[in-house]
């Protein structure tokens, strides 16, 4: 079949609600027209056969759009429930406006939970003394223990986080992540976390923090980085824009605090790849330097 005749099929079967049908054949359609359209109505096949886990992994590739109206936005937590990925849930819920709707979601997603907690208990327990756990793993494995901690009820994912962000043998990187998925899951409560920087305690509210890379500080260093390099040398830019970012990565969501001058510290990101030698020396520089000497290092345990 050509393509249009294979995307007929497939609203023929949806619409005679042959689910496991129509996901076979919307597959095929998506695979040559990766559209928003086309991906709806696959996943709306998939959820329908109860493939959820394929459900919500081709939702995530059009993410904005789900999170656009109700209904899409509710037929990708549907996925996610089901999959008991409940932080990934819980986290597209609270990325849209609050309203009626953001209520009956959050309700669906608490009764789902609880139950949860009376059938698979042992198993959010030992997900949970996993996570907890997580500075015992290889740095390179907080990864995959991250992803399965979306699995946790709420409750169980907010006690096991606070501990992680005040764990100093935890990776820098990994407990900014999990400061971000609080972020992300507007979590209103103040939280502590050990920062990089000095291995300062910083007592923050996940819900009032900014969009990574979003501030003031790090917008600056985008735009110097930007100035000098964008239309002279795009390889080296792009090179130095994705350390750029893994350097606020570290810092979030503090930048603002270490980076003091923010064309000095693109001389020293400079300095550090290409060795161009940095004209200017004094206090902060020197200071800048051993900051991202330290980050470089922390980088580098990544990979062992």
């Amino acid at each position: 079949m050509t393509v249009s005749e294979t995307q007929l099929a497939a609203e023929r079967a949806s619409q005679a609600q042959e689910w496991s049908k129509a996901a076979s054949l919307w597959e095929q359609v998506y695979q040559t027209q990766q559209t928003a359209p086309i991906n709806y109505h696959l996943v709306q096949a998939l959820v329908a056969d109860q493939q959820y886990v394929a459900a919500a992994s081709y939702a995530s590739e059009f993410e904005a759009q789900y999170l656009a109206t109700d209904g899409a936005a509710e037929l990708y937590i549907t996925a996610l429930i089901a999959n008991h990925d409940f932080i990934m849930a819980r986290i597209v819920i609270m990325a849209r406006k609050s309203s009626g709707w953001t209520k009956t979601m959050l309700a669906t997603l608490d009764a789902a939970e609880t139950n949860a907690e009376q059938t698979v208990a042992t198993t959010l327990t030992t997900t949970m003394r996993h996570f907890y756990h997580l500075s015992d793993q290889p740095a390179r494995q907080h990864a995959d223990s991250l992803q399965a901690a979306h699995h946790l009820t709420y409750q169980r994912y907010l006690t096991a986080a606070k501990f992680l962000l005040v764990d100093p043998f935890l990776h820098p990187l990994t407990r900014v992540e999990v400061l971000y998925t609080l972020y992300n899951l507007r979590v209103p409560e103040m939280v502590k976390m050990q920062w990089l920087l000095n291995d300062e305690m910083l007592t923050l509210c996940p819900a009032k923090l900014s969009v990574f890379g979003q501030d003031e500080t790090s917008m600056a260093v985008y735009r110097v980085l930007k100035a000098r390099f964008g239309n002279q040398d795009v390889f080296l830019y792009e090179n130095l824009r994705e350390l750029l970012q893994l350097q606020l990565m570290y810092l979030y969501p503090q930048a603002k605090a270490v980076i003091t001058d923010p064309a000095a510290w693109i001389d020293v990101l400079v300095w550090q790849q290409t060795g161009q030698a940095v004209t200017v020396m004094g206090t902060e520089i020197e200071k800048m330097m051993k900051i991202q000497q330290r980050i470089q290092q922390f980088s580098l345990d990544l990979q062992q």
